[in-house]
């Protein structure tokens, strides 16, 4: 069963990202015995991240002024979340999110199945398949919260074939926090593409390498708890 700390674990984490699921889970678990078992890890290759950094310029029909204003503003505004975005592009290409997310997931999912990690595909008797079809940041306008979105399918199979043993989809949005990027005390205690934009691209590559991480811990920890649950039930 799922432990009371697990638990705690995974609700403090659950208040910190919106993690959503969907109706691919699929769950044949009683079927195999992997516990003591050999387990391989197998993950596509992802596309490219997507940044969706994006600001609207407004107008006021009611007041002329106010509308060369408001355009002349927004659109500098603009210009800053383009260069923001071409910003945070290089940088996030420094980090192996990808690699980071698959080691986190192997690990959790092998842990909650028993089963001893190898390298190898062809030494293990189950394989857990990783496709992340989405992944990226999402800042949909300069200030709005930049966040690390991943869309994860896990699949578990018999290496000699055979039907599908598990499969669950996980969507995780996590927040980015300031302490990540060293930023400090902020207004809304609320990391912005604007506050982004002025920073070099080694500290947004740092930064992004830690929301990354913490990304990855919380796939992590969906996947074993929906593991627990498909074995234990609740």
């Amino acid at each position: 069963m799922i432990s009371v700390v697990r638990q705690s674990a995974l609700l403090g984490l659950a208040a910190a990202a919106v993690v959503l699921s969907s109706c691919m889970t699929v769950n044949r678990l009683d079927r195999y015995d992997i516990a003591g078992s050999r387990l391989a890890v197998d993950m596509r290759t992802p596309p490219e991240p997507r940044l969706d950094v994006d600001y609207s310029v407004t107008m006021d029909s009611n007041s002329v002024v106010i509308s060369a204003l408001s355009v002349m503003s927004n659109l500098a505004k603009a210009n800053q979340a383009h260069r923001a975005r071409e910003v945070m592009r290089e940088a996030l290409m420094d980090v192996d999110v990808p690699g980071i997310i698959r080691t986190e997931s192997f690990a959790a999912c092998a842990a909650s199945l028993g089963a001893e990690q190898v390298s190898i595909k062809g030494q293990a008797d189950y394989v857990l398949a990783l496709h992340m079809d989405e992944w990226g940041i999402d800042a949909r306008s300069p200030f709005s919260a930049v966040s690390l979105r991943i869309r994860l399918v896990a699949s578990l199979y018999p290496a000699a074939g055979g039907e599908l043993a598990w499969r669950r989809e996980v969507t995780v949005d996590q927040p980015a926090d300031p302490d990540m990027f060293g930023i400090g005390n902020i207004l809304g205690n609320m990391v912005t593409a604007t506050v982004l934009y002025n920073m070099t691209e080694e500290d947004l590559a740092r930064g992004f390498k830690e929301l990354a991480s913490r990304t990855a811990k919380h796939v992590a920890l969906v996947l074993e708890r929906d593991l627990d649950r498909a074995r234990f039930g609740e």
